[in-house]
């Protein structure tokens, strides 16, 4: 990204900047679908990626991200819960001054984006390694060799760039990266490396290409341009033709507040599809969702900024239909679309703090888009900075996904992926299980405990076999969950075991299969979100409405917590005194207990006065408590009997 727009931000604080744009939300369209993809690519499916190459350094530094229900999620399992399939992550040669120090913007050296790869491909996710060829920003305003480049001629520079794209293709590899599409330059506008003649470019450009393809030849090999509506594109791609260069991509920058509008986008790329026969894509876009500031750095486009067109609502909605709409516009070029990446949507600030708070950390941890140390090569750095892109990010300045990132679930052709949640361990045993919103509990309606019994939820003021549920283990992580105080019963079941939204749940016979499996998530208040084997953890068990009688169904998790319960071990019920067991106490008591006197043999139950012995005063306090004398109670133990009936 163009490293000179974020220099210019540097005098900006947050009181400066515009508050968000008023205008009406709208919803994003439902879906975009690659009719035309080729199926030899990515698996059949189109590119739904990221660029989060400051990821590493903004975690150092304190930046924390969630799920979607606000619990700390590793944000590549975010990602890939969310449709992103490709990450892109750019790789600098030596980002630190003579000292050691880092010129920060993410710190992207060959050992980061090792980190990031093998992080990725964890979650299934391939890798797009955007080679810059140069220590820190490269973009159209500048395209600055490597220190230790700086004297070479163009034959001994081409050599340089052979050897070190292998070295960072072996070194991200060997890291566990999944290497799926490696980009030779960034926005290389007829400059590259130096160079600004488009001749000399290409032939740089071969060196690289040929390192790739020495490499690996299954990966693809792009070139990367900024800004279709120059008309320039054209140009570039017939001089690579001239030129011979064996890639495979032809990428762009596309900003929509400066780059024109998505059908100039499309019109030019399928026009070097149709005529060059080259896949292409968006390396990167963007679009704000706030005008608001999370750093205390500044926005590099906000809603009052000047020389932007913005078609879109600044808005979580606008963000969502413009990534959409981006989406569109490269599936409209037909086989020719790859799909697109979304530039730095989690580069955020650890939010709270003062703008010498926020200096220290991008200093010490390189997590802003520059330190100090980079003036020294790289003389539009006045000074430290911070992010000026976290108000076009798809997580809340508090590190909580946004809807906008739900775009990439709508993209297709989609395989669809399968990431379980961590359960929690439950000691097996009885428990009443309360909804932690309405208090109610879940009950099998009017008590029926026939095979297809309905279940609910219903108050209650103790135990019973309709509202007790025996939690026993089952593999991998999941439980069953009887009907009654053991696992002789019935179990809870999903209504033919379906993964739908709303699915009823009741209760049959042992099936064995997944429509029985329930695991338990733990929530930061105590309570867990029961989610379902049979939508592989995507729903949760949850209820129709707030009452008594609402029905219990399938819901899809969506962070509310009516879809959280509350587990209440259910023990043994017994009254101090009541020594036959009858839940009554009466004189068949007293005599047991001149019995227990006689024999020195005392049940629990006889320690009628609570001081943890059974002696003669516990006869007393019964005798007393019998014959009704004031100010004489008996302690109660476990779970009481039930009393209210689950009628519907």
């Amino acid at each position: 990204m163009a490293a000179a727009l974020l220099s210019a931000l540097l005098s900006l604080t947050a009181a400066q900047m515009p508050a968000s744009l008023e205008t009406p939300a709208f919803a994003a369209s439902d879906s975009v679908t690659f009719t035309q993809f080729d199926s030899s690519v990515n698996g059949g499916e189109p590119i739904r990626g990221v660029d989060i190459s400051s990821i590493i350094a903004i975690e150092n530094a304190g930046v924390v991200f969630c799920d979607d229900l606000g619990n700390e999620q590793d944000i590549f399992k975010t990602l890939a819960e969310h449709g992103v399939n490709y990450i892109r992550v750019r790789v600098w040669n030596d980002p630190y001054d003579s000292s050691g120090n880092s010129y920060g913007g993410g710190n992207n050296d060959v050992y980061t984006a090792g980190l990031i790869g093998a992080r990725a491909a964890k979650y299934g996710m391939k890798l797009l390694v955007d080679i810059q060829y140069s220590d820190f920003w490269a973009d159209p305003a500048k395209q600055t060799r490597p220190k230790y480049w700086a004297e070479h001629d163009l034959d001994t520079l081409g050599g340089e760039i052979y050897k070190w794209t292998t070295w960072v293709l072996t070194s991200v590899t060997e890291a566990g990266g999944d290497i799926g599409m490696v980009q030779v330059g960034n926005e290389t506008n007829c400059h590259f490396c130096g160079e600004d003649d488009m001749y000399s470019i290409c032939k740089l450009f071969a060196s690289g290409n040929k390192a790739v393809r020495d490499f690996d030849s299954s990966i693809l090999i792009a070139h990367h341009f900024a800004d279709p509506s120059t008309g320039n594109y054209p140009w570039y791609a017939k001089v690579m033709d001239e030129c011979g260069l064996d890639y495979d991509v032809f990428a762009t920058s596309y900003y929509p507040y400066w780059h024109g509008t998505t059908d100039n986008l499309t019109s030019v790329l399928k026009n070097i599809g149709d005529t060059y026969g080259k896949y292409v894509m968006v390396a990167e876009t963007a679009y704000p969702y706030t005008s608001d500031d999370g750093d205390t750095f500044g926005n590099v486009v906000s809603a009052s900024s000047a020389d932007c067109e913005f078609r879109y609502d600044i808005s979580v909605e606008g963000q969502a239909q413009c990534l959409t709409d981006v989406f569109q516009a490269v599936a409209d070029t037909g086989k020719w679309g790859l799909g697109a990446f979304y530039w730095e949507p989690a580069w955020l600030g650890v939010p709270g703090l003062s703008w010498e708070e926020q200096i220290q950390l991008w200093e010490q941890y390189g997590s802003g888009w520059a330190t100090a140390s980079a003036a020294g090569y790289d003389p539009d750095v006045t000074g430290t900075g911070g992010s000026s892109y976290d108000n076009q990010a798809l997580f809340d300045f508090s590190g909580k996904p946004l809807a906008s990132l739900d775009v990439f679930s709508r993209v297709y052709p989609q395989t669809e992926r399968v990431f379980l949640r961590d359960g929690s361990e439950i000691a097996e045993g009885a428990y009443r299980i309360k909804n932690a919103e309405t208090g109610l509990y879940l009950t099998v309606a009017n008590a029926d405990g026939r095979a297809g019994g309905n279940v609910i939820q219903y108050s209650a003021d103790g135990a019973a076999d309709y509202n007790t549920w025996f939690i026993k283990s089952a593999d991998d992580g999941y439980y069953f969950l009887y009907y009654g105080a053991d696992d002789s019963g019935l179990l809870l079941d999903l209504d033919s075991g379906k993964p739908d939204d709303r699915t009823n749940i009741g209760i049959y016979t042992r099936t064995d299969s997944d429509a029985q499996l329930f695991k338990f998530v733990a929530q930061d208040d105590g309570s867990y979100l029961i989610v379902t084997g049979s939508s592989k953890d995507r729903s949760a068990v949850g209820v129709s409405g707030s009452g008594d009688g609402a029905n219990a169904h399938q819901l899809r998790v969506d962070g509310s917590r009516s879809q959280t319960w509350v587990l209440e071990p259910v023990e043994e019920y017994s009254i101090s005194g009541d020594l036959n067991g009858d839940e009554v106490i009466d004189i068949f008591d007293l005599i047991l207990m001149r019995q227990c006197l006689v024999s020195h043999e005392f049940p629990d139950a006889a320690d009628a006065n609570g001081d943890g012995s059974a002696n003669v005063a516990d006869l007393v306090t019964l005798q007393s408590f019998i014959l009704g004398m004031k100010g004489m109670s008996l302690h109660e133990h476990g779970t009481p009997r039930n009393t209210i009936f689950p009628r519907i």
